[in-house]
């Protein structure tokens, strides 16, 4: 059963994380984009992490995608999308994007986008919430408005960075205007909702 999906955008795709993975998230937390971020110091914990994402999709908790720049099968690992604080009663879920520093602007949008999308589609999530915290790239601000989001509240030293130090976070949300989905009859829609070997499509499982 597959649960976090590949998907491709402008310039890269996204795809779910494997065990062959470790050592490039691991370099992807050795250069923590968030001020404050602990360094880990192996790759189990990465192993650990892979497992994780596998058991978030599955219960519906969260996604985590590795973020890949490129073509034709020749792609760079450039960071992670992550979806967590998923709360599938509410369709609510917060978004986060981990960037090498060479992750452009462009990708990061692109990269986003795509993967509210899938939730929206897949997953009918209509309200989306992003944190930018006090220290991170300026222009990560100007990304999340260029996709959607609207900054809706300061959380004054809402970021804790050491023993003693804080940061203010930039809290943004985004509500989709898709309409809700319309409830059907027992087996019209045949499809545990995390399974995407199958398809809302059809009761076949059919695309």
């Amino acid at each position: 059963m597959k649960f976090t999906p590949e998907l491709s955008f402008a310039g890269g795709r996204v795809r779910p994380l494997t065990y062959d993975d470790a050592d490039v998230l691991l370099a992807i937390y050795q250069q923590p984009e968030i001020p404050g971020q602990r360094v880990p110091d192996n790759k189990d914990q990465m192993t650990r992490m892979v497992d994780y994402s596998v058991q978030m999709a599955a219960t519906q908790r969260g996604m985590i995608w590795l973020l890949e720049v490129g073509a034709d099968d020749v792609y760079e690992v450039q960071g992670m999308v992550s979806a967590y604080d998923w709360q599938p009663s509410n369709l609510r879920v917060m978004m986060r994007v981990d960037g090498l520093p060479v992750l452009s602007d462009e990708h990061r949008a692109a990269a986003l986008q795509t993967c509210m999308d899938f939730m929206a589609q897949k997953y009918h999530l209509r309200n989306f919430a992003y944190q930018w915290i006090a220290g991170q790239k300026d222009s990560i601000k100007s990304v999340l408005e260029t996709v959607g989001f609207t900054a809706a509240a300061r959380l004054r030293d809402g970021w804790r960075m050491g023993d003693s130090e804080f940061a203010d976070v930039i809290q943004y949300h985004l509500l989709r205007a898709e309409a809700k989905p319309v409830p059907g009859r027992l087996g019209e829609q045949d499809n545990p909702g995390q399974n995407l070997e199958k398809s809302f499509s059809n009761k076949d499982g059919e695309a």
